[in-house]
């Protein structure tokens, strides 16, 4: 009598290894396209990354808020523009530095609060005093007293909802921690004007 004549003990069927042969396939198949889309993935963020510098879409970076900067230089106007993933109302700071070729000497005009809408932000800078040179333009965003309370809400009153790799410790404010602030900034060559 041969074991397979019990009833207790399995029959092989071509049909069984054929199944399972199938679903190996159909697994390995959906493994490759889940490596594929991954690949993909990280493929498009590199590259938009590397092209759009910090203007790439919070989707890809991880970066909440996300900021946006532009700027260029026409004759004695520096203009700045960019854009921000903050509610309407937010405040930015901008800024635009130069230092000077001699020892010692550097240039500022200073710092200006900009109030977001729609995303968007701008403001112009009279640099008709400064020489030919690279003038530094910074973004900032810093949760303080002076944000609406949706940013405060949204971010924390320290800031410690800010993500992302511009994320940094805000050591100009004289507290323990430091509140975290989003930098970012460009370079303009005034010599171009």
């Amino acid at each position: 009598m041969r074991i397979y004549d019990e009833p207790w003990a399995p029959v092989p069927d071509y049909r069984t290894r054929t199944r399972s042969g199938r679903a190996v396939a159909v697994a390995a198949t959906i493994g490759l396209a889940v490596f594929v889309a991954v690949g993909v993935f990280l493929a498009v963020r590199f590259v938009a990354e590397g092209s759009l510098g910090q203007c790439a879409p919070p989707w890809l970076t991880g970066t909440d808020p996300q900021l946006c900067l532009n700027a260029s230089a026409s004759r004695d106007t520096l203009s700045v523009s960019g854009t921000a993933s903050l509610p309407d109302g937010a405040v930015v700071t901008i800024s635009a530095d130069k230092s000077g070729t001699g020892l010692g000497q550097y240039w500022s005009t200073g710092t200006a609060s900009v109030v977001v809408v729609d995303g968007a932000f701008s403001r112009s800078f009279d640099v008709s005093q400064w020489g030919a040179g690279t003038i530094v333009v910074s973004v900032e965003f810093a949760v303080t007293p002076d944000q609406p309370q949706a940013v405060i809400d949204r971010y924390g009153w320290r800031g410690e909802g800010l993500r992302g790799p511009d994320v940094e410790p805000n050591y100009t404010v004289s507290s323990v921690p430091p509140p975290m602030v989003v930098r970012c900034s460009v370079e303009v060559d005034l010599s171009a004007r």
